[in-house]
């Protein structure tokens, strides 16, 4: 009965709007000296070649990390949870975002999957740190059409031949096989990783000096300088996608397209972003019986809080869509939506300070009116809509909202 009321409690502890960040454990992320989860109550894992029981001493994340995230406040220590990746999870949480962990054995990866209780519809980002099992083609399929429709992906490699569960594939392979081998479109994210195992001694100060560039000067602090140990880079190929970008290089190279170790891009409606070392992100805590290192705060002279803190802000920000016939919108903050994902109906909040009619509309992919219109006066203060998605088939929508000369727009998903 106790454990029941805390999940329940956790679940309706999340508020409407909230930013979700999803961070996968499917995919061996635990195996061998990695430890990379949020939270793990158990280390009873074994990921072997093709495989995974509870029959190891390797971390068994649970996907809602114990004590509650709704608890935390900005003193309480990264080792209130016990996952390599906790210090960063934790920093998420005092941002405002939620966290959950797609569980190994539990887990799996979908998209516009009713049946799924963690299908990626569900979520605003989804990461995913040194993969060292292949994605399947089903999840090649969900994952581009999760960053296509509008989500985030945070895309972590190590370097070649980084393979912890011994099945021949590490995850700079892996990662090359999700953007140049799916049914969606390849080559759509602009970049690919190289195949290297490097170094960058104590650090590197080669990171980009704009004060525009969001990643290196953004809101959670300023970077200059990150460390590589035993990672790899990436090459950006702006033919394919010029919005891809790079923000950090290797040592002693140009700030050029090749040898780059941080990238980030567009594709679609959504966001990727991504590193070739999973080092930066590790706090130093977590599975007793590997080897853990402080690369979150006590490598590069703490560069890497910020760092990665300022590409998690980015990829929660605003999106910008570019299709076919709904061009470089970018949404509102202004129209608040619950729930999205949604199967029957949902709500549509904002602010209307004029006691002019205000007009709803629902836009496909294609730019085309898919509802009849539903107008709405209300004097100063809070308006709401409320739509049936019931006759609508699953997919991405755009809700337009307008009063006068002024529009907001949101994306909503609609699930089945």
């Amino acid at each position: 009965m106790a454990s029941a009321f805390l999940l329940c409690n956790t679940l309706f502890s999340q508020t409407a709007g909230q930013k979700k960040i999803l961070f996968d454990c499917t995919h061996s992320e635990t195996a061998g000296n990695g430890d990379w989860c949020i939270d793990a109550d158990v280390q009873d894992l074994h990921w072997g070649n093709g495989y995974v029981n509870t029959t190891g001493t390797e971390s068994n994340p649970q996907q809602y990390p114990t004590p509650s995230q709704t608890t935390i406040t900005s003193s309480t220590a990264e080792t209130y949870w016990e996952g390599a990746l906790s210090y960063w999870a934790i920093d998420c949480v005092r941002k405002g975002y939620w966290v959950e962990t797609l569980p190994a054995i539990t887990g799996f990866i979908t998209y516009g999957s009713g049946s799924n209780a963690q299908d990626l519809s569900k979520y605003d980002i989804f990461v995913v740190d040194e993969p060292n099992v292949v994605f399947s083609t089903a999840e090649k399929t969900a994952l581009m059409n999760f960053v296509k429709n509008g989500g985030s992906l945070f895309m972590i490699s190590d370097h070649t031949g980084s393979d912890r569960n011994g099945d021949g594939w590490d995850s700079p392979a892996i990662w090359n096989d999700l953007i140049t081998n799916n049914s969606v479109q390849n080559n759509a994210f602009g970049f690919k990783f190289a195949l290297q195992n490097f170094s960058d001694g104590s650090y590197t100060s080669n990171v980009a000096t704009s004060t525009s560039d969001s990643i290196t000067h953004g809101p959670f602090g300023t970077v200059s300088e990150v460390k590589w140990s035993n990672g790899t880079c990436m090459t950006i190929t702006p033919s394919q996608n010029p919005s891809a970008k790079g923000h950090t290089w290797k040592n002693g190279k140009g700030q050029t397209d090749t040898a780059v170790t941080c990238v980030t891009s567009r594709y679609g409606c959504g966001k990727v972003a991504a590193i070739g070392d999973s080092s930066p992100p590790d706090d130093g805590t977590g599975n007793p019986s590997v080897s853990l290192y402080t690369g979150y705060t006590g490598d590069a002279a703490g560069n890497h809080r910020p760092w990665l803190m300022n590409m998690m802000i980015w990829l929660a920000g605003p999106t910008t869509c570019t299709t076919s016939g709904v061009k470089s919108i970018t949404e509102s903050n202004e129209l608040n939506m619950y729930p999205n994902p949604a199967s029957d109906k949902v709500e549509v909040n904002f602010t209307n300070n004029s006691e002019n009619t205000a007009v709803l509309n629902l836009l496909n992919m294609n730019g085309q009116v898919v509802n009849a219109a539903q107008t709405h006066q209300k004097n100063n203060g809070q308006d709401m809509f409320v739509i049936d998605t019931t006759p609508l088939a699953a997919g991405v929508y755009y809700c337009k909202v307008q009063v006068n000369d002024k529009m907001s727009i949101k994306k909503l998903v609609v699930i089945k």
